[in-house]
């Protein structure tokens, strides 16, 4: 009978944990950056074909989680973005923090208080420009975005790493 020692144990199962939560993060950082890569895909490459082709078919995707409001969106490169500015600094929010995670291994707690803090400046914002008290101004817009997003991703991760990624070592 061949015994593994138990130190070997427990190096092989946090090892093949923290490829899992690896694999699972990285996988979730590069479909954030396609899905970013698409609402800016006509600003940054305006003229390509792979732009011209599929424009019309993005612009229905980021419609169904944005308005497109061309006054409040980003213009670049003779072109605007396919989402607002909000949207834009959510995602950007949510991919900075994927990123993030790929280095940082640990494991995150699901804290909405956390993720309600985040929230407070965005409606605020959002309150704020409806009714008038100020004029939107996209980077308050973009900031307030970004914070949230932060937030969002992080607690997203935190929920999908507690309960259905494999955490047993």
């Amino acid at each position: 009978m061949h015994y593994i020692p138990l130190n070997n144990f427990f190096s092989q199962g946090i090892k093949k944990h923290l490829t899992r939560s690896l694999t699972f993060r990285l996988i979730l950082f590069i479909s954030l950056s396609c899905w970013c890569m698409g609402f800016l895909i006509g600003s940054i490459f305006p003229n390509s074909v792979y732009s011209i082709i599929s424009l019309p078919f993005l612009k229905i995707i980021y419609r169904i989680v944005c308005h497109q409001l061309i006054e409040k969106s980003f213009f670049y490169n003779g072109h605007y973005f396919m989402v607002c500015a909000r949207c834009t600094g959510i995602y950007t929010g949510a991919l900075i923090i994927s990123f993030i995670s790929l280095f940082a291994l640990h494991k995150l707690s699901e804290n909405i208080k956390m993720l309600s803090i985040a929230a407070i400046p965005m409606i605020i914002d959002v309150i704020s420009t409806s009714t008038g008290i100020y004029s939107y101004h996209k980077v308050f817009a973009l900031l307030t975005g970004i914070f949230f997003g932060s937030a969002v991703f992080a607690y997203i991760l935190a929920v999908i790493e507690n309960n259905f990624v494999d955490n047993s070592l």
